[in-house]
C-alpha cells in the first residue's frame, strides 16, 4: 500500500549501503551528501541526480601514509557546510579519524593522521564565524573535538565521556552541542567549552541520535536511545532533569537517527529504527503523530529535516541504499 507521505525515492548507484546522511542548501535548493562503503556521494533531490564524490585520501599528508599505497577513505558518518562560498564535507568512521575536503573539487583541506582517535559521530557545529564541526567517538575515546575547516584552525577539546549521537543549535545567541552517551545527554557550549546541561537516561540505556527543538518557547533536547525510546528534556533551566514526559515507544529495536522540526505550530520528531520503520512523534503531546512509515527494507541509519520546494521534509536513508523524503505537512 502506498504511503501518501512520501515525496521521492531514490537508490544509491551500485546498490550501496548508505550509513550516514547530511543536508547543505546550495544555491536555494538542497544537496544531500551520503556516505556507505567507502563511498561518498551527493543526490540533488530537485533533479533526482546522483553524482559520486571522489575525496583525497584523509591521510595523505600523514607520513606513514607512504606504506599504504592502495589504502583509501573508510568514512561512515559525515556533516556538511557552507565556508567561504563552497561547500566543505567533513567525515570519519569507525577505522579513520576526521578530515575535511573541498566538496566539489575533493581536494584535502584538513587531513587525519594515524594516531588520531576514530569516529562514531559528527555534526556541524551551528553558528557565526568560519564552519566548525564537532567529533565524538563511542569506543575510542572520551572528549569531543571541535575542528575549523582547515588546519590552520586548532581543534579544542571538550571534556566529555563517550559520545555516540551529536547535534548542533544556535540557541540564544550560543552555539551550543548535544550529545548521547552512556545514560545520559550532555550540553556543552562551544564557545567556552562548558557543559550547560546534563540529563539521566533510565535502565543502562545509550542515547545513539540526538537534536534540538523548542516547545512553548523554551529550548529543548530530545535523544533516541538504543532501547527504542524517545526522551525530551527542558533545556531551560525552570525545571529539574526530569523528561518533560514519558519516553515515547514504538520503534522493536535501538533508534538511528532523529531530526525535529517545528511544522505549523508543532513540534516533530522523525526516527529511524534498526526495525527498518521511520516514525513520526507529536513532541508536545507525548504520542505518536500518524502510523510509521515502512518503506525501507532494513535498518534506518540517517534522518534530517529540510525543506523541498518551501515544504517541510524529513530525509531518510539506511542499509537498503535508498533515499526517501517524507513530507511533514501532515
Amino acid at each position: 500500500m502506498s504511503d501518501d507521505r512520501l515525496v521521492l525515492s531514490s537508490a544509491a548507484p551500485g546498490e550501496h549501503r548508505i550509513d550516514d546522511l547530511a543536508v547543505v542548501d546550495v544555491d536555494g535548493a538542497p544537496l544531500v551528501v551520503c556516505t556507505g562503503f567507502y563511498t561518498v556521494w551527493s543526490w540533488a533531490p530537485l533533479q533526482d541526480a546522483w553524482l559520486e564524490r571522489p575525496l583525497a585520501y584523509a591521510f595523505a599528508e600523514d607520513p606513514l601514509a607512504a606504506a599504504y599505497p592502495d589504502a583509501r577513505n573508510d568514512v561512515d558518518s559525515v556533516a556538511v557546510a557552507v565556508s567561504d562560498g563552497r561547500v566543505v564535507v567533513a567525515a570519519g568512521g569507525d577505522e579513520q579519524g576526521p578530515a575535511v575536503w573541498d566538496l566539489a573539487s575533493g581536494a584535502l583541506l584538513r587531513g587525519a593522521s594515524y594516531d588520531e582517535p576514530y569516529v562514531s559521530s559528527i555534526a556541524a557545529v551551528r553558528g557565526e564565524g568560519p564552519a566548525l564541526f564537532v567529533v565524538g567517538s563511542g569506543v575510542h575515546w572520551d572528549g569531543l573535538r571541535v575542528l575549523g575547516p582547515s588546519a590552520d584552525v586548532p581543534s579544542v577539546e571538550l571534556d566529555a565521556g563517550s559520545v555516540w549521537g551529536l547535534a548542533s543549535a544556535r540557541i540564544d545567541g550560543r552555539p551550543l552541542v548535544a550529545g548521547g552517551g552512556e545514560e545520559e545527554v550532555a550540553v556543552w557550549d562551544v564557545a567556552n567549552g562548558a557543559e550547560v546541561a546534563s540529563f539521566h537516561l533510565d535502565d543502562e540505556q545509550r542515547a545513539y541520535a540526538v537534536a534540538f527543538s523548542r516547545l512553548n518557547g523554551g529550548p529543548v533536547v530530545v535523544a533516541g536511545t538504543d532501547s527504542g525510546n524517545v526522551y525530551a528534556f527542558d533545556l531551560s533551566g525552570d525545571e529539574d532533569d526530569d523528561p518533560i514526559h514519558e519516553p515515547l515507544t514504538g520503534h522493536e529495536g535501538e533508534i538511528n537517527a532523529l531530526d525535529v522540526a517545528t511544522v505549523g505550530d508543532r513540534a516533530i520528531v522523525v526516527t529511524g529504527g534498526a526495525d527498518g520503520t521511520v516514525r513520526f512523534w507529536d513532541l508536545a503531546g507525548g504520542r505518536p503523530a500518524g502510523p510509521p512509515a515502512t518503506g525501507h527494507e532494513a535498518s534506518v541509519e540517517a534522518v534530517t529535516i529540510t525543506t523541498l520546494r518551501d515544504r517541510p521534509v524529513a530525509v531518510t536513508a539506511g542499509r537498503d541504499g535508498v533515499v526517501r523524503v517524507w513530507d511533514l505537512s501532515f
